[in-house]
């Protein structure tokens, strides 16, 4: 559930003096897409960044768990924002707007003098200026954060949601059922209709041994890459949970694919994550599934939000990508055989 922008800053103020925080101070809408973001500037010049959640999308002991990640990983030294507890040392709160909906809350520091590694859309037009070195960079980050979450136990008692075969391609997929995307014909969802079914045999028994199965990102966009001094920073773990080390790098190169220099970056980030820890031999062969995988869950993110100017600009551009995706996928697989357990 939303509710308005003036709503949901009076909603925050009722909470600053949970973490010590003056009522006086500034409060600025960074962003709005499944939660609130907002950045809370204090008297004395420090900022933060206020996590909004968007009522009953996720429960307390999820977010919970991906606080208490958050915290580890960045004790492990990875590049993650820190989280800024209440004064009784809680990781998040609760509040409530004016109309009596509960929302919960939680707030990390502010990454100063940072900026977003790219755009989605920059990605997408093949006009981004990014170099093939960067993906090499963005290839050994993936490895470094499936390095620690594969060594750091499950902690407070993990409760997320697993982009696994189900998760991705299932009748309950996390982010909806792709077919429900806005302006696709008959014949289109055919086609998507037959992919998925094949796509599901494959993942069905695809290798799920800690060796390539894990605690994923799972959004790792331009966007949610930041840039500090050189230094990149992953932000935004909001779709964290379990699921294949894979996922990630999909995810990293899915808006670049009509990008001219296409095959350097995917070299390049291969190769960057294999400096830090090996890749699975069935990578290479699961590589297409896998962004056919993420492609249909962008479909599926507009499906269930009919009417987002996000959601138009997939079914516009996205769309026809993953239609393509989709005939070439089923014309060039074969029934999979099982890659391990």
């Amino acid at each position: 559930m939303r509710v308005k922008t003036e709503e949901a800053i009076r909603a925050l103020r009722g909470a600053l003096k949970l973490y010590g925080f003056e009522e006086t101070s500034g409060i600025e809408l960074i962003k709005y897409r499944e939660n609130y973001v907002f950045r809370l500037t204090r008297e004395t010049g420090d900022s933060y960044a206020m996590r909004l959640h968007r009522a009953g999308y996720r429960t307390d002991d999820e977010i919970r768990t991906e606080l208490a990640y958050l915290q580890v990983l960045g004790e492990q030294g990875l590049s993650v924002p820190e989280v800024v507890p209440t004064l009784d040392g809680e990781p998040m709160c609760r509040v409530q707007a004016e109309d009596g909906t509960d929302f919960q809350l939680d707030v990390q520091r502010w990454i100063e003098a940072s900026q977003p590694l790219g755009d989605v859309a920059e990605a997408l037009a093949g006009t981004s200026s990014l170099e093939p070195e960067t993906f090499r960079r963005l290839g050994i980050l993936a490895a470094e954060l499936h390095e620690r979450t594969t060594a750091v136990e499950r902690v407070c008692s993990f409760q997320r949601r697993a982009w696994d075969s189900d998760g991705l391609v299932g009748d309950a997929a996390l982010w909806g059922d792709p077919l429900a995307v806005d302006g696709l014909g008959r014949d289109d969802a055919a086609l998507l209709r037959s992919a998925m079914a094949r796509l599901k045999r494959e993942l069905d028994v695809m290798d799920t041994s800690a060796d390539g199965y894990g605690v994923i990102h799972a959004d790792l966009t331009p966007e949610n890459v930041l840039v500090q001094d050189g230094r990149l920073i992953m932000i935004d773990f909001d779709d964290f949970g379990e699921g294949w080390h894979l996922f990630d790098l999909a995810t990293i190169l899915f808006w670049y694919q009509p990008h001219p220099q296409y095959e350097a970056y995917r070299r390049e980030l291969f190769e960057g994550y294999s400096s830090v820890r090996p890749l699975p031999a069935h990578y290479p062969a699961s590589w297409e599934a896998m962004l056919l995988a993420r492609g249909l869950t962008y479909l599926g993110w507009a499906g269930e939000r009919s009417g987002d100017p996000e959601a138009a600009f997939i079914a516009e551009q996205v769309v026809p990508m993953v239609l393509e995706q989709a005939r070439h996928y089923i014309s060039t697989t074969i029934s999979p055989a099982r890659t391990g357990s």
